[in-house]
């Protein structure tokens, strides 16, 4: 949802997304059936500064090839007998700006990279997978508006589908702002994911989520406001759920150092497949990040998303994540620890023949980023281990290096 730096946040903003959307994907990826819930987060993903930017981006076409190989110690993460897996991942990439400095009434965004895979081990995994987006955008004096669309496809192991992946996901919407007055802003967004496996007996999901918030000034470095929200969710697995949500959306900004971005409420949903009203729950989330210094940052997160189960019928996955990180920078890269927790509970939404356990996931890592040949090619070494413990209990480690070139 964010990622943190200091200077010409809506300049840097877009070339951090846009790079770090067609980045090679390897099995470290274990969350592909949460994406769907994406789009609970359209009103916010633009509110932090990003911390990583792989080069400046000037506008027009810009061209870059992304290369990484990856050791996974238990490739399909299995709870018996894992496999070991050597996987290389190359990506040409180019992308388009119409307007490099800003200012413009119209605007276009656009990416495009095709991402070939190859295994040492299993060779009939080998293929091309695509990922592309565009973004048409306006800006008025008290308007902006923004209408997106994005595909992947991804080739990855995945914890809640269980095992090795083939799949993909659209995601498209419309999303804005107005200026009411200079302290008061409204803000709606439409958007639509679907998810959809070509591998295994899985099933994808359609989510497709309508909110609309109030943001007012009341000093600052605060911005507070109402939050509704209403989610339709469609599977094969689960049926329908829809469900109506009221939150608060705080935000608080500390200067260039401090920054906060929560949200917190009921919501109240039914399920198709089960009779009776609406139950009502807490949702929410929370974003936050601490510049400390020049060469120290935090970044912290809770999220919370219900998604369909992709491979247990009439069970809804409802996953609340926690996850911190410190980065040290240095003059030419940085050095990045992380460390997080998912807790996954598996709520039945119609008849069940067995009762599915709850998941608890644990994960960590360092990633050293580096700068090199004129600042034009960043490498990155990482070392991620993570460990699943519930209805299977596995454990995995991957040790990777990759460059990122402009060109």
């Amino acid at each position: 949802m964010f990622t943190p730096r200091l200077h010409s946040v809506e300049k840097t903003l877009a070339a951090a997304l846009l790079a770090l959307a067609v980045f090679p994907a390897t099995s470290s990826a274990q969350d592909f059936a949460l994406r769907v819930a994406d789009g609970d987060r359209a009103l916010v993903e633009s509110f932090l500064p990003p911390t990583e930017v792989i080069g400046g981006f000037k506008g027009g076409f810009y061209f870059g090839l992304d290369a990484s190989t990856t050791y996974d110690s238990n490739f399909f993460i299995l709870q018996d007998y894992p496999e070991s897996e050597l996987v290389t991942d190359v990506s040409p990439r180019v992308m388009y700006r119409s307007d490099p400095e800003g200012g413009a009434l119209w605007s276009v965004e656009a990416r495009y990279a095709p991402i070939v895979h190859t295994y040492w081990n299993n060779s009939n995994l080998d293929g091309i997978d695509h990922a592309g987006g565009v973004t048409v955008k306006y800006t008025g004096a008290r308007t902006n508006l923004s209408v997106f669309a994005n595909y992947d496809e991804v080739s990855s192991a995945d914890r809640l589908a269980g095992g090795f992946i083939e799949g993909s996901i659209l995601n498209y919407g419309i999303k804005g702002s107005y200026q009411l007055a200079p302290r008061t802003a409204l803000l709606a967004a439409w958007t639509a994911s679907q998810s959809e496996y070509d591998s295994g007996a899985r099933s994808g999901a359609d989510v497709y989520t309508s909110q609309i918030s109030g943001l007012w000034d009341a000093t600052e470095r605060i911005r507070v406001g109402p939050v509704l929200r209403h989610t339709l969710t469609q599977s094969d697995q689960t049926g329908e759920r829809d469900a109506i949500a009221a939150l608060v959306n705080l935000r608080y900004k500390w200067g260039e150092r401090i920054f906060l971005d929560a949200s917190g409420g009921i919501e109240f949903a039914k399920n198709s497949r089960i009779g009776g009203g609406r139950d009502s729950g807490l949702t929410g989330g929370l974003e936050a990040q601490y510049l400390i210094s020049e060469r120290w940052t935090w970044k912290g997160s809770v999220q919370y998303a219900t998604v369909p189960s992709p491979v247990n019928l009439n069970y809804l996955v409802e996953d609340l994540s926690f996850d911190t990180s410190l980065v040290r920078y240095f003059d030419k890269g940085s050095l990045e620890f992380g460390v997080g927790v998912s807790f996954s509970e598996y709520d039945p939404v119609g008849t069940v023949t067995t009762l599915r356990d709850d998941d608890e996931f644990l994960h960590g890592f360092i990633t050293y980023r580096r700068k090199i040949f004129s600042d034009r090619v960043l490498w990155t070494n990482s070392l991620r281990v993570a460990q699943n413990e519930g209805q299977k209990d596995w454990s995995q480690y991957q040790l990777s290096t990759g460059i990122s070139i402009e060109y």
